[in-house]
């Protein structure tokens, strides 16, 4: 079978930056197995044209002329003809935005098209706005959402992550909605071949550095815990995604009384991720929207309990009770309680290690695959 994955592809295996570049990443290699797979990146601004072969996948790149990201649309009639070419059994387009909404239109006419919703971007602008308000975020949210809304109304199907996706999409203002299937998005098998650390005392947040993932309030969770005594190390690391929540959070770390405790490591490589994962005893992530989360599940196949919110697709991941605990998003107060708990109680921590484990096995990508391809055909 000939499959067409469109999305953003990793420009290395080892350094993958955010869950979607994951998500294709991990799916294409395991389609790539038994399967003819070609990926058509997005094209990026300063990128180069080209065709490479990662393991068993085709790559093909693109560049974006521009220097704005809605100049991806120019290279849209090229790709669609690259694509036609391949004959392909089915397309697999990944995302609500405007790139994918052109690449779909064009490309459903001639081929079997499959589209994957990794979350909602109507979400994720209006969670920016109530954060603070700029032009320029509000003109993201109008225009954006209204691509998103269109592209919804024309779709008949769609993959979703989770059931929260699915009842954001079910309440998403538009007359006619698209029917959908839940597959979660899977995660690197190596994980599933290491284990976390069972007696130091290192909290772990791993998320890309910007307003949506939380990374101030876990910090200040982190030093009303140490406040109560308790003893423990906080390791932040994540893709910069935004440079001036950056500066504040090194700002904000900088002024700590515990300084000295505390891990800034942004940009990291897959492996210098996964040796993070090793050291940890807790993972740790005051996130204000999920979809999925792909790092949560990546922390529980090494057996780390995790410390979260209940937002968005995290509950439908994380087990409260069970594989973590989790509390309201802004609630300080409970985050380091929680935290604490996980630290000091090791009966609980081993209880929610082992479920931890057994909930992990949901997102290997064999199984994931197998869905998948249940739906291509």
């Amino acid at each position: 079978m000939r499959i067409i994955q469109i999305g953003p592809y990793p420009q290395s295996p080892d350094f993958i930056r955010g869950g979607i570049e994951a998500s294709i990443y991990g799916l294409a290699q395991e389609q790539g197995r038994t399967d003819d797979v070609h990926v058509f990146d997005v094209p990026r601004i300063g990128g180069e044209y080209g065709v490479s072969h990662d393991g068993r996948v085709t790559v093909h790149r693109f560049c974006n002329e521009g220097q704005w990201q809605i100049s991806t649309s120019k290279q849209v009639k090229t790709m669609v003809s690259d694509i036609c070419a391949l004959r392909p059994d089915v397309c697999h387009i990944h995302g609500t935005g405007l790139f994918s909404w052109l690449i779909y239109r064009k490309l459903r006419e001639e081929s079997k098209v499959v589209v994957t919703i990794h979350g909602l971007v109507l979400v994720e602008k209006r969670n920016l706005l109530k954060q603070g308000f700029s032009w320029k975020r509000c003109f993201q949210c109008l225009y954006q959402g209204a691509v998103e809304k269109r592209f919804l109304y024309e779709l008949p199907f769609a993959i979703v992550d989770t059931e929260y996706v699915r009842d954001m999409v079910d309440h998403y203002p538009i007359r006619k909605k698209p029917q959908m299937q839940v597959v979660p998005q899977g995660i690197n098998e190596l994980y599933f071949s290491m284990e976390c650390s069972k007696d130091s005392n290192v909290l772990l947040s791993v998320g890309a550095i910007g307003e949506r993932k939380g990374h101030l309030l876990t910090l200040e969770a982190f030093e009303l815990l140490r406040q109560n005594g308790c003893d423990a190390r906080l390791v932040i690391a994540g893709t910069v995604a935004s440079r001036s929540y950056f500066e504040r959070l090194k700002q904000a770390i900088n002024r700590s009384r515990f300084k000295e405790d505390i891990q800034l490591l942004p940009d990291l490589a897959e492996k210098e991720l996964q040796e993070l994962y090793r050291a940890a005893h807790v993972f740790v992530l005051h996130t204000q929207e999920e979809s999925q989360g792909i790092v949560f599940a990546e922390a529980m196949a090494m057996g780390l309990p995790v410390v979260s919110t209940k937002v968005g697709g995290v509950p439908f991941v994380v087990e409260d009770g069970l594989s973590g605990k989790l509390c309201d998003y802004g609630d300080v107060g409970a985050f380091a309680s929680n935290m604490e708990l996980l630290l000091t109680d090791s009966r609980l921590w081993l209880s929610m290690s082992e479920q931890a484990l057994k909930t992990a096995q949901s997102y290997h990508w064999t199984r994931i695959k197998d869905q998948i391809m249940r739906v291509y055909h």
